[in-house]
């Protein structure tokens, strides 16, 4: 076999293994290990998501799951985003109108900070665009995306935006340096519904609120929002409030992960996030927000395909996975058999053709034997030692079979007895021929004698 053709066959086979390996073990991980770990970029320490993350880790490893979250803390969503963007972790915690998000794949939805707009009790303002010139409060840490979306649409001038802290809004508005009051946070308990409360102990009586009707509209212009409700009531208190919903628009903060990540361990990582949800809420209100990503297909933010999976009872059970992976290999198999069934009916023919060579140098050597000269015998005879050298190292390597070298070694042995004799034969017959061939030799002394006819 050429040694090109051996590396060939070496380079193909550590190909296809390596290759086989490195499909099974990001496909399908649980087939090779027990284990597998994921980082994660959970956003900037102390916030809410942080804390449910570490909660949600924290229950994972109670759980030894076939998940394992490392959590690498972010200064804040946008470099959590970053760390995603550029291959540094698998997953991370980012915000739907990031560039992250967009290159992602959902896997959850940790929650949506919606915009509020507060106005005072038994107020004559009845739509947001009639805010227009007129001051505004904005509660500090305002999400600067959300408020700019608003600002634009409805024509509201940095000018007239007053910040202050939302414990402010209450006096403010009563002194009438500002109409209205506007405040962002999760659609559930946290910055909305404290504002809220502070509105009302102010003026003694329920503040009023604005319906962001244009949610849609604003949704359409900006489609990484979406438009949500507030729930009619969840703000608690008697008679609850709101006493209806309240439509606005929200960003969303969601769980991403690269788009490599395996289907299976996407999926299962949605499925561990819904049944360790009841655990979160009762540590963490908050955490009641969480929910599972929409299942719509043409979702402007991908969904991973393995949450889709599971959320659509699609999900491939690890027998499924195992069999293709079985499948896998038989595809491989098929593939690699006839390569190496080609390439050894190739040595094999090779070998044929080099044995049967050999073989024929053999006859013509034999037919030289019995006619060859002195030294057309001695050349054949050094060729038939060439040609046994060659048999046993053949012989040694397993390259050619034992009948066959027993058998032309018998040849050569008879040819080269032959040879043998026949040298013996030439030499007797060509020993007189040489003495008579030599030179007579004349003394000086019979030169001077006279001639006796002289």
């Amino acid at each position: 076999m050429k040694p090109f053709l051996k590396i060939a066959a070496v380079v193909g086979i550590l190909f296809a293994g390596i290759s086989v390996g490195a499909y099974t073990l990001t496909r399908y991980p649980a087939l090779i290990s027990a284990r597998y770990t994921l980082t994660l970029a959970t956003g900037p320490v102390g916030s809410d998501g942080q804390k449910m993350l570490a909660a949600f880790i924290r229950d994972l490893s109670v759980e030894h799951p076939l998940i394992r979250l490392v959590p690498v803390p972010a200064y804040n969503l946008s470099e959590s985003g970053k760390a995603l963007t550029e291959g540094h972790v698998d997953l991370a915690v980012v915000r739907s109108d990031d560039e992250a998000a967009a290159n992602g794949r959902t896997i959850f939805v940790l929650r949506q900070d919606g915009v509020a707009v507060l106005l005072p009790p038994e107020t004559k303002i009845e739509n947001v665009s009639e805010l227009a010139g007129k001051k505004v409060a904005v509660a500090k840490g305002f999400d600067a995306g959300l408020l700019r979306t608003f600002s634009e649409f409805y024509g509201l001038r940095g000018a007239d935006l007053i910040e202050m802290p939302a414990a402010e809004f209450g006096p403010a508005l009563k002194a009438k340096r500002v109409v209205a009051a506007l405040a962002s946070g999760p659609v559930g308990p946290g910055p909305i519904p404290d504002a809220f409360a502070g509105i009302r102990k102010s003026f003694k009586a329920k503040p009023s609120y604005l319906d962001i009707v244009e949610a849609d509209a604003i949704v359409a212009r900006v489609p990484v929002y979406k438009s949500v409700e507030i729930k009619q009531g969840i703000y608690g208190g008697t008679p609850s409030e709101p006493d209806e919903a309240i439509h606005t628009f929200a960003v969303r903060t969601l769980l991403v992960s690269r788009a490599s990540l395996p289907d299976r361990v996407a999926g299962e990582i949605t499925r561990l996030m819904l049944t360790t949800k009841a655990k979160l809420v009762a540590a963490l209100p908050a955490a009641g927000q969480m929910e599972a990503p929409e299942t719509e297909r043409s979702a402007l933010l991908p969904v991973h395909p393995g949450t889709l999976a599971y959320l659509n009872g699609e999900q491939e059970s690890l027998l499924d996975q195992t069999v293709n992976v079985y499948w896998l290999a038989v595809m491989v198999f098929a593939i690699l058999a006839p390569l190496g069934g080609w390439i050894a009916s190739r040595r094999r023919l090779r070998r044929s053709h080099e044995e049967g060579a050999k073989l024929r140098r053999v006859i013509e050597l034999v037919r030289l034997a019995k006619i060859g000269s002195t030294m057309q015998l001695a050349a054949a005879d050094a060729e038939f030692e060439d040609i046994t050298e060659w048999l046993f190292e053949k012989l040694v390597k397993g390259e050619i079979e034992r009948d066959h070298f027993q058998f032309l070694e018998r040849i050569i042995a008879q040819a080269r007895a032959i040879i043998a004799r026949r040298l013996g034969d030439l030499a007797v017959t060509e020993a007189p021929l040489k003495a008579n061939s030599k030179p007579r030799l004349v003394s000086s002394t019979q030169t001077d004698q006279p001639d006796p006819a002289s």
